[in-house]
């Protein structure tokens, strides 16, 4: 038994050895993190969702689901106009952010990496607070994946993200949240609303599919869902202020692209 955990201790090693130096190759090519592939055969992830209840407030929504803290911020796309910028300071440090995706069949409680995939986690949450994920249903289900938020051909893209990977996080266990790919070949870069759940390990994806997060609980409601079954509500925890603020200008150029063409 001794022996079996030093060769998986070994193992994971060498992976993180090989994941530190492709991600110098990468970055050395010019592209400095990775979106998921936007579609695969063997359960690649396609899908982003966002949910809050347009109609329901934070404090509200804090009395639904336990997960949340009572701090937490609803992702309510009336409260937050489109090209608002944050009002937290660049310099204000980047604490935990967890995001609470709510629908029918309970809630999934996700940890964001804003260190490892910060531009990833700026989209996502500068999404999530416009609305878009708010009845997106999850779809292209399989049994790997839970993908969320429209599947959008690499030419109707309003525009895509840089992929972000880290040997912190492979694939070598289930419940992480990733970011889909726009194409399936060397071209590709991150897609900006298709993200997807893994519910089991996939090590092959490694390097191909960036990770932005984890679930920290609800991985049991991620495996239970059903297909089509829409998003009621994303719930924000934490401060994403300083996260937005650092990336303040990217998001405007983001939003005034989108202010003008929403994305699908």
């Amino acid at each position: 038994m001794r022996r079996h955990r030093t060769h998986r201790s070994i193992l994971r090693t060498l992976q993180q050895v090989v994941a530190c130096a492709s991600i110098a190759l990468l970055t050395a090519c010019g592209d400095t993190g990775g979106s998921a592939p936007r579609t695969e055969s063997a359960g690649t992830p396609n899908t982003t969702t966002t949910s809050t209840n347009a109609s329901t407030n934070a404090s509200t929504n804090a009395s639904t689901t336990a997960a949340a803290a009572p701090s937490a911020e609803s992702a309510n796309p009336s409260t937050t106009p489109p090209s608002e910028t944050p009002v937290a300071t660049a310099s204000a440090e980047i604490g935990p952010i967890f995001v609470t995706f709510i629908s029918k069949s309970g809630s999934i409680r996700v940890e964001l990496f804003p260190k490892e995939a910060p531009r990833t986690c700026a989209n996502f949450l500068n999404l999530a607070r416009r609305g878009y994920y708010i009845g997106k249903p999850w779809d292209d289900f399989s049994p790997v994946v839970r993908q969320l938020g429209t599947a959008v051909d690499l030419k109707d893209l309003p525009y895509q993200l840089p992929r972000e990977f880290s040997p912190k996080y492979l694939f070598d266990k289930g419940g992480l949240l990733c970011l889909a790919n726009t194409t399936e070949d060397e071209r590709a870069r991150g897609h900006p609303c298709r993200i997807f759940l893994t519910v089991k390990p996939q090590e092959r994806w490694n390097l191909v599919y960036p990770v932005f997060g984890r679930v920290v609980s609800g991985l049991d409601v991620a495996e239970s869902l059903i297909t089509g079954e829409p998003v009621a509500e994303v719930r924000i925890e934490g401060s994403a202020d300083a996260l937005l603020a650092k990336y303040a200008k990217q998001i405007g150029e983001w939003n005034t692209i989108l202010d003008k063409a929403p994305m699908p």
